[in-house]
């Protein structure tokens, strides 16, 4: 699966099943990205024209790779056609279980047998997709991060049934797409990166709702603080980093202050129930115009790129001297 002649298809063509068409493509292999939505793939080749751009501006990939992957990028909205020869579908469809478990069923119909069926989902059941079909060993996660083109981390999740060989065979792909891959062994909800995220989330709402900070200044404490650090630490060697004695002594007076809300807070509630959903309404915790969206999503990617061009970089080094990369060595 993870050779240069696989025929892959990504079918849904939104944000990030165009980003995920895009990386693949960019690094040699062949895909069909597919959508029942003529309008929604016009708009998938302009989202992945302006983004090679930019990844030419920073210098992160030649005008000869971008037309490279230009010419391995196909499009379509005939499924059936699409996975008549595939090897590989990438499901990233909205994340709706019902919807996937009937794609999953007719994927199992028109896929030849040999064809690994995997999903893009953040964090719904891998085994609960696999079920759907008559071949459940061929199911995994593969959970990319948004914008998919730049974020590093790739979730390759295992269903109850998913063969190791899959497994191998995603990370083995994630890993020469320039991703860099961890393998969730349980099928839990929210997998690993999602779980971290509602957590930080879940203390976040009630720092902000107990009245103890803005929302702005939460942000503040989180770039400027553990997200600064967590770019290169992760939490638990940032622990190490700290001393263990010293987070046990921490835990052992905060933990039973934390948030502990098993559903929605009102800080959460409210907004929804007013429309105020984020950028794609014009506000949630913050307002946004046109202008300063399209500008916030400007400084965004510019730190993004820079931020991968580091890790690039960090990469590279770590290849040549790979006994300073502590981080892939974990104590037991």
């Amino acid at each position: 699966m993870a050779e240069t002649g696989t025929q892959i298809v990504v079918l849904g063509a939104g944000t990030m099943g165009a980003g995920i068409a895009q990386c693949l493509a960019d690094h040699g292999r062949d895909v069909i990205l597919t959508d029942v939505d003529a309008d929604a793939l016009a708009r998938a080749r302009r989202r992945i024209a302006t983004s090679r751009t930019t990844l030419e501006d920073a210098g992160l990939q030649t005008s000869e790779a971008s037309a490279e992957g230009d010419r391995r990028l196909a499009t379509s909205t005939d499924l059936g056609q699409s996975v008549a020869d595939a090897d590989l579908v990438i499901e990233a469809v909205p994340e709706d279980i019902d919807l996937k478990c009937r794609i999953f069923s007719e994927l199992d119909r028109l896929a030849p047998p040999r064809t690994a069926l995997v999903s893009n989902t953040s964090g719904l059941s891998i085994t609960r997709l696999g079920q759907a079909t008559g071949r459940p060993e061929q199911v995994a996660g593969f959970h990319w991060w948004n914008p998919a083109e730049l974020v590093p981390l790739v979730e390759v999740t295992s269903g109850e049934s998913t063969a190791p060989e899959l497994i191998e065979q995603l990370i083995d792909l994630a890993t020469q797409l320039g991703k860099q891959p961890i393998h969730v062994r349980r099928d839990v909800p929210g997998f690993v990166g999602n779980r971290l995220q509602f957590a930080v989330f879940r203390e976040a709402l009630h720092l902000v709702e107990q009245g103890v900070v803005s929302p702005e200044d939460l942000d503040r404490a989180m770039t400027g603080g553990p997200g600064f650090r967590w770019g290169f630490l992760g939490p638990l060697q940032a622990a190490d980093f700290g001393g263990l004695d010293v987070f046990h002594s921490i835990s052992s007076y905060l933990w039973q202050d934390l948030g502990d809300a098993t559903v929605p807070p009102p800080a959460l509630e409210d907004r929804v129930r007013e429309n105020r959903l984020g950028t794609k309404t014009g506000g949630g915790f913050y307002e946004y115009s046109p202008e300063s969206l399209a500008d916030l999503t400007d400084r965004r990617d510019r730190f993004l790129l820079g931020l991968k061009q580091l890790v690039d970089a960090t990469a590279v080094d770590e290849a040549a001297s790979p006994d300073t990369d502590t981080r892939v060595h974990p104590a037991a």
